[in-house]
């Protein structure tokens, strides 16, 4: 089998929560999305996220197309991702995120939309999304997208959307030595985006918020912000 699309699903203790999503996604590509591959990332897990996921893939029958890698060790979300798109074989590369906040049957219109931008990314700010989370998650989204804009100088409305493709070449120009391998590691996709002038797509979306995230903006806003501006400095020299 040619494998014309490469889903990258990075996990990092995933054990309780992947059962709602991975067994959704493996049959929902089995049926739907041939010629495609599905890499789970495993980012250091410390529970049993690997023994669970491949326990799914033998149930679902699907391990001629998906399969675990990863590392021992966490070194970050941004990392996952960059780790998976490095293994991937498709001409067209996305991720997706474990959580199950996003539905697999939204992938086809990301990959649809591959074929004529070099970048597609998930936007829970359209006015045709259609998005179920909390006031606090409001707040603080706000709140960072503004801080963005502000250190970085562009507008996009939703920087940490966990769902973000890429033709080949643009995947392989964006996730070369990227300075951030945790999680602002998508404020850096879009500064090169603007820099490297890829045509981008913002795909409208159904999301809807699940318990247990790893980070908190808001908590950790200091952090953030410190983070930020580090990362601009790390790329003042990028073109």
């Amino acid at each position: 089998m040619k494998i014309q699309n490469s889903i990258i699903v990075p996990a990092y203790n995933e054990e309780k929560r992947s059962g709602s999503f991975i067994p959704l996604l493996l049959s929902y590509v089995k049926k739907h999305i041939p010629h495609s591959e599905v890499l789970i990332v495993n980012d250091g897990s410390k529970d049993n996220t690997v023994a669970v996921v491949n326990a799914f893939i033998k149930k679902t029958n699907t391990g001629s197309f998906a399969k675990v890698i990863g590392y021992s060790v966490n070194k970050g979300k941004g990392n996952a991702v960059t780790y998976g798109v490095h293994a991937a074989k498709g001409q067209k590369v996305l991720f997706i995120d474990a959580d199950g906040s996003i539905a697999p049957d939204e992938i086809p219109r990301m990959l649809e939309k591959l074929d004529s931008y070099e970048v597609v990314v998930g936007d829970r700010h359209s006015a045709r999304s259609k998005v179920k989370t909390t006031i606090i998650r409001k707040i603080t989204s706000l709140g960072f997208n503004s801080l963005v804009s502000l250190i970085f100088q562009y507008s996009y409305r939703d920087n940490l959307c966990g769902f973000k493709g890429f033709t080949r070449k643009a995947a392989n120009v964006l996730f070369s030595d990227l300075k951030d391998r945790r999680w602002v590691f998508d404020v850096e996709l879009f500064f090169k985006i603007k820099r490297k002038y890829f045509s981008l797509y913002f795909l409208p979306i159904k999301w809807h918020h699940v318990e247990g995230s790893k980070i908190s903006l808001f908590k950790d806003s200091i952090k953030w912000f410190a983070r930020l501006v580090t990362l601009r400095f790390q790329l003042i020299n990028y073109r």
